[in-house]
């Protein structure tokens, strides 16, 4: 009787243990791809791209030479801009100091 419960008992232990694995087995097919994935790939595309393709776009003597062309032509209007502006400023404060003269002689 001892051996037919501890059989019985075996039983329905491996029963349950292979019903918890065939669970466990639908569950993991059942979920969509993980977001690790995603992530990964896309990750993986961002950095193919500033590895390989970014660095072939951009030449940095290209980068230097365009720089130098946009500094160069904003200094070239922005003196004439400047200069103005301290003389406009000069002659503003040369007015101001005019007037203060005027206001302390009676």
């Amino acid at each position: 009787m001892k051996v037919l419960a501890a059989a019985l008992l075996l039983l329905c232990a491996c029963r349950l243990q292979a019903a918890l694995v065939r669970r466990e087995a639908l569950a993991k097919e059942a979920t969509p791809p993980a977001e690790d994935d995603f992530f990964t790939r896309h990750f993986q595309s961002f950095s193919d791209f500033m590895t390989k393709d970014l660095a072939q776009k951009l030449q940095v003597e290209e980068l230097r030479s365009q720089a130098e062309a946009y500094l160069d032509r904003a200094n070239k209007q922005l003196t004439p801009l400047a200069q103005e502006l301290r003389s406009n400023v000069l002659g503003l404060f040369s007015s101001l100091l005019e007037l203060g003269k005027g206001e302390g002689q009676p």
